[in-house]
């Protein structure tokens, strides 16, 4: 076993990861901030019933439900219980933090939940980049190399099957996270953007991208409102991709991820196309040396019957990778395997 790249978790907190992972799935929304108290304020003689939380920058606000006339007693207490079932998904996810899973930053989950909320992922959108490997991680029960990345990844294969209301584009969905964003200039500047940024000095961003031949070009995406940037060999990712969860502070985010022996080809496809970033490539190869370890634990071949699946044209630079991460993975039978793709 590759005890210097992965350990596996016991089956203890493993058990408890995947009955978090199932108590997310019921959720109908998933509340802004952390989960936060019902309070019944007056003002200017009026009544009304609020959810009193915190932001994810800390910041105290109030998500009004209505006045005390106009709130049911079902209304107050489906709110109730949707603070009640943040409440214990904010707690499983702290215990799972003990048991080293890893975990996204407080924003990053606000921001996956305000695409949770408007059914993106389901509509097709999928988590790829580092976020995708902690989730993948964590979905296999190991304790690997933790990662740290201001980047949210978000690919789109096809058209979404989902159109954004008329008066909503993509932006103002992730400024539903209570984030505001703003586009990141094109080069040249008069190009659409693909990008999003927290305005000012702060680095976490968001980029969407979609498959293409022309590394970086920016393309429309209609049912979104809004642009992407092209990536080659993306449809070959985000093929076949499979539920997970970003785990955070105060959410728990069902999302789409990338098929492990995908994500583990396209890794080190990325590694060689970053010609001067050494932390990047080493970043690639080790994550790619890490998943590409725990799947052929567990279902050995899968990673050479799906390289025989990648498009010719990228094959090269995958066998190029492939020699680089076997040297990561020493003398762990999978570098064998990588050894025969970098040879095939």
């Amino acid at each position: 076993m590759a005890s210097h790249l992965f350990v596996r978790h016991d089956a203890a907190g493993h058990a408890r990861y995947q009955a978090l992972k199932q108590l997310a799935r019921s959720q109908r929304r998933i509340l802004q901030g952390a989960p936060g108290l019902l309070k019944r304020r007056t003002r200017r003689g009026t009544e009304y019933w609020v959810r009193e939380f915190n932001q994810a920058g800390g910041r105290k606000t109030d998500e009004h439900l209505g006045t005390v006339a106009d709130v049911s007693d079902a209304r107050r207490a489906q709110a109730q219980a949707e603070i009640d079932l943040a409440r214990a998904l904010t707690a499983g996810a702290s215990a799972l933090r003990l048991f080293g899973y890893q975990r996204v930053e407080r924003r990053t989950a606000t921001v996956l939940a305000a695409l949770y909320n408007h059914d993106l992922f389901r509509a097709g959108l999928t988590l790829v980049g580092s976020h995708a490997y902690g989730a993948l991680v964590n979905e296999y029960g190991i304790s690997a190399p933790s990662y740290s990345t201001q980047d949210i990844d978000l690919a789109r294969r096809q058209p979404l099957e989902i159109v954004l209301p008329a008066d909503l584009d993509f932006r103002k969905v992730l400024g539903q996270s209570g984030v505001e964003f703003v586009p990141v200039p094109g080069m040249p500047s008069r190009q659409p953007s693909g990008s999003f940024k927290i305005a000012g000095a702060d680095a976490l961003s968001v980029d969407l991208l979609v498959p293409g031949k022309n590394l970086g070009k920016v393309v429309a995406v209609e049912e979104l409102r809004t642009h992407a940037q092209q990536i080659p060999l993306l449809e070959f990712l985000v093929k076949d991709s499979v539920d997970a969860i970003a785990v955070g502070p105060n959410h728990v985010v069902p999302v789409r991820v990338p098929a492990p022996e995908r994500f583990v080809l396209h890794k080190l496809l990325s590694s060689q196309g970053r010609k001067t970033d050494r932390e990047k490539i080493r970043k690639d190869l080790e994550q790619a040396a890490v998943v590409a370890a725990v799947i052929e634990e567990d279902t050995p071949g899968i990673l050479k019957d799906t390289f025989r699946k990648v498009p010719t044209p990228a094959r090269a630079a995958i066998k190029r990778g492939a020699r680089a991460a076997a040297r990561i993975l020493d003398n762990h039978p999978t570098s064998t395997v990588l050894d025969q793709i970098a040879g095939s």
